[in-house]
């Protein structure tokens, strides 16, 4: 059965700025609503998200078939170094307008948008089974670039795990100065970009002759007496065209979890699986995967 969009049909695309506040909400819950985790929202948290998140009203859009809240686009905007860095900050359809091509038709208009923007490049995270999804966005030039790990450990470490490899040693970080490496990690989830993690601290290994080989960008809580609470990792790498680049990545990643006796919950968000040595840790570790998605891109900038 042929159940996609016919003329038959009313559309209106319209940028978010334009609904009110019910229908943006209402549009994310029915774009949301089946998904593979409950992601509905109220007022008050739907608005708190626009501002943590950089969602631009003007350059999101919501498209409406025969009146009715049909699907969205959300589109948040940061600049960077010069440069105009956008992302998909998610997108849904509703249940009874799925699979009649509403997805493309969506991302077509919010691939204009981000080019009205004036970003060089934009960036989205996908569950790796939705196969729709991607179809979708590859339909507006989006590429996969990288997958991404959600992993959990509850408990200390194994000691083995941060025993210390005395060729290296580890020390704090800038943020800004990781970002000058020439192995950093640009193309990242958007809660992992550097700009977006001003809660977060860096680390950087240090090898004999003082050059840095691999760094992480990890938040650490703590409690009341001081002991570690927690520790989620947004980034961890090491500098590919190194022999060691293994161990540095070990190091870099040991590093951000340690100390291996404090019992608290540690995580990764969103975390690059490019590394092999990064997620060989992880499993060796005892981390259980949460999550994985794609990564993917789209070149702006001609």
């Amino acid at each position: 059965m042929d159940n996609r969009l016919t003329e038959r049909d009313s559309i209106e695309i319209r940028r978010l700025a334009d609904c009110t506040f019910r229908q943006a909400v209402e549009l994310w819950n029915q774009g949301f609503s089946g998904y593979y985790s409950d992601m509905s929202t109220t007022l008050e948290k739907f608005t708190a998200r626009l501002g943590r998140e950089s969602i631009r009203t003007d350059l999101s859009v919501a498209a409406f078939v025969n009146g009715e809240p049909a699907g969205f686009v959300l589109i948040a905007l940061k600049e960077a170094g010069g440069v105009k860095i956008a992302w998909n900050g998610g997108t849904g359809v509703s249940p009874n307008q799925r699979g009649k091509g509403l997805a493309k038709l969506l991302m077509r208009e919010a691939a204009e948008a981000i080019k009205e923007s004036g970003a060089s490049i934009a960036y989205l995270e996908v569950v790796q089974k939705n196969a729709g999804a991607i179809a979708a966005y590859e339909s507006a030039g989006f590429r996969k670039c990288d997958g991404l790990i959600g992993a959990k450990l509850e408990g200390p470490l194994p000691a083995s795990a941060v025993q210390a490899d005395e060729a290296y040693r580890v020390r704090p970080a800038k943020l800004r100065e990781l970002t000058a490496l020439p192995f950093f990690r640009h193309d990242s989830a958007w809660n992992c970009q550097w700009f977006n993690r001003s809660d977060s601290e860096g680390i950087a290994v240090i090898d004999e002759q003082g050059a840095i080989g691999s760094y992480a960008i990890v938040r650490r809580s703590y409690g009341e007496n001081g002991e570690l609470a927690g520790a989620v990792l947004f980034h961890c790498a090491a500098d590919p065209e190194r022999p060691d680049r293994n161990r540095l990545a070990r190091a870099a990643v040991a590093g951000a979890f340690g100390p291996a006796d404090a019992a608290c919950t540690r995580t990764t968000d969103n975390l690059s699986m490019s590394d092999p040595a990064v997620t060989e840790w992880l499993e060796e570790a005892g981390f259980k995967t949460i999550y994985t998605q794609y990564l993917m891109v789209a070149d702006f900038s001609a």
